[in-house]
């Protein structure tokens, strides 16, 4: 073993400056995928609110949704997340489960009113301002992956890494200083999980698991949301239209810590007992962007609704370090990295919202959405990296997408019944296959002043986890289900 004649007089846990994540169209399409989970009276209704107003959330949606209030409100959403997510990874299920206590929605709306038009039919009735924050993201998940590989490994993959970098082996150890890249191949060289090839100073193979067997697992716990806090102001003409625009002020909070391991759990691999390979992720961002909305009732029964969402231009600041541990020969070698940073520009796609919604007296109405978003116009930006390879694959394997919601309510005097459903188009085909949808029902409690409702709402997402290189093994398919209990209470002044 000439690894250890080399080697071992080496300081085995070595930190260094180097960026070991990199920004792709993973990163931009999870921030630019918006999902406004709003009131409970929004949720509840499957969030089919660009033709209707008159609610909090609306102000994230449609703008001139602020012009159907009519007294000043006020009102707060509470939330509890309980996301439970089945892993199935070469004929194993896994299962892990994350509950998370949060405010959906908050917010404000003053009417002013225009005595002097009241009597006037056609007349700017009421001007609107209000302020909300809505909850547009939740990132709150635990993911368990496990399964037994009898055909590869992910030293592989740092093996190929190696031997397509052409290093020589004594070359290594210098490269291994402050200021110098450090990649998952030289995590596991400096780990004893590579060696080189008998008789080469240039070939790499694995220096143990030399036959396959090894279970590997995954223990990802992400937490975060993205909010935003909606300033918006808007008008009320004749009855008949409403107008508004927002300025949207959103924030990114985003943590992960990703752990992988190999390990030898019926002790048939000789020197060889176990890794782990420990990823920790933290951004944080804040950004920009303006929407317009026109609601109009051409009668009592119709209403008709359309919004422009300009682009959210975020500035993330992004915080990354790894550690790998690796137990050979019964002895434990670890090797991790200095924390590093990187600053970048994110722009994510425009929004297109058509709306329509119909009043069955005052009983009942039914509602619905048309959301249209081109993920594919993303753009990752920063004054030091092109970003020029990655805005490509954003532009080639992203696409354009609709995004459908429904949604009902019928009343009985006070009380209200509410019912909803969403589908969202795939990112990556823009087809609709069920993988990405929302079931939700409610019910409503309307007084003079006072309001409250609660809603229930089943988010099913069906999505590939890349355990590593997927030229080296098959991807994972994980099944989330999040359910979401909403309160609110709100007041009219």
């Amino acid at each position: 073993m000439k690894r250890f004649k080399k080697v071992s007089l080496l300081i085995l846990t070595i930190g260094v400056s180097m960026q070991l994540h990199a920004q792709n169209e993973f990163d931009a399409l999870r921030y630019s995928r918006v999902d406004v989970l709003g009131s409970a009276r929004y949720s509840a209704m499957g969030g089919a609110f660009g033709a209707l107003g008159g609610d909090m959330s609306s102000m994230s949606v449609n703008p001139a949704g602020i012009g159907v209030f009519n007294k000043t409100t006020g009102s707060v959403t509470i939330s509890i997340l309980t996301a439970n997510t089945d892993a199935t990874y070469l004929g194993s299920t896994s299962t892990d489960n994350k509950i998370n206590l949060n405010i959906a929605n908050a917010g404000f709306v003053a009417r002013f009113n225009r005595k002097k038009a009241q009597e006037k039919q056609w007349a700017w009735k009421a001007f609107h301002l209000g302020v909300s924050y809505n909850r547009t993201a939740n990132f709150n998940r635990r993911t368990s992956v496990v399964g037994v590989n009898t055909t590869s490994s992910i030293v592989d993959s740092w093996v190929g890494q190696l031997n397509s970098s052409g290093t020589v082996y004594t070359d290594i150890p210098s490269e291994l200083i402050p200021g110098a890249e450090l990649t998952n191949a030289h995590l596991g060289w400096g780990t004893f999980l590579i060696d080189t090839v008998p008789g080469s100073v240039d070939s790499y193979m694995r220096n143990v698991v030399p036959n396959y067997g090894q279970t590997q697992q995954v223990r990802e716990l992400s937490k975060g949301s993205m909010g935003e806090i909606a300033v918006t102001f808007g008008g009320n003409f004749g009855n008949t239209l409403y107008v508004g625009a927002t300025v949207g002020i959103p924030r990114i909070s985003y943590e992960v810590e990703r752990a992988y391991t190999e390990s030898d759990t019926q002790d048939s691999i000789a020197d060889f007992s176990s890794f782990t390979k420990t990823d920790y992720l933290k951004a944080s961002g804040n950004g920009f962007n303006v929407k317009f909305g026109l609601l109009y009732r051409p009668v009592k029964w119709l209403r008709i609704g359309g919004a422009i969402h300009t682009p959210t231009f975020f500035e993330i600041d992004e915080q990354f370090t790894s550690v790998l541990t690796s137990n050979v020969y019964n002895t434990t070698y670890s090797q991790s990295t200095m924390q590093g940073s990187f600053d970048y520009n994110l722009q994510t796609p425009f929004r297109a919202i058509g709306s329509l919604g119909f009043v069955i007296g005052k009983v009942g109405l039914i509602s619905a959405d048309y959301e249209y978003v081109n993920y594919s116009m993303a753009k990752l930006k920063s004054r030091n990296y092109s970003f020029d390879a990655e805005n490509a694959n954003v532009q080639s394997r992203l696409h354009w997408a609709g995004n459908i919601r429904i949604g009902t309510e019928w009343r009985v005097k006070a009380l209200s019944i509410r019912g909803g459903f969403g589908i969202n188009g795939d990112p990556f085909t823009g087809a609709y296959n069920f993988d990405n949808t929302r079931y939700s029902l409610g019910l409503g409690l309307r007084l003079k002043r006072f309001f409250t409702d609660l809603g229930y709402n089943l988010n099913r997402t069906v999505s590939n986890y890349q355990m590593y290189d997927d030229a080296y093994t098959a991807l994972a398919e994980t099944v989330t289900l999040d359910h979401n209990i909403l309160f609110t209470v709100g007041f009219r002044f």
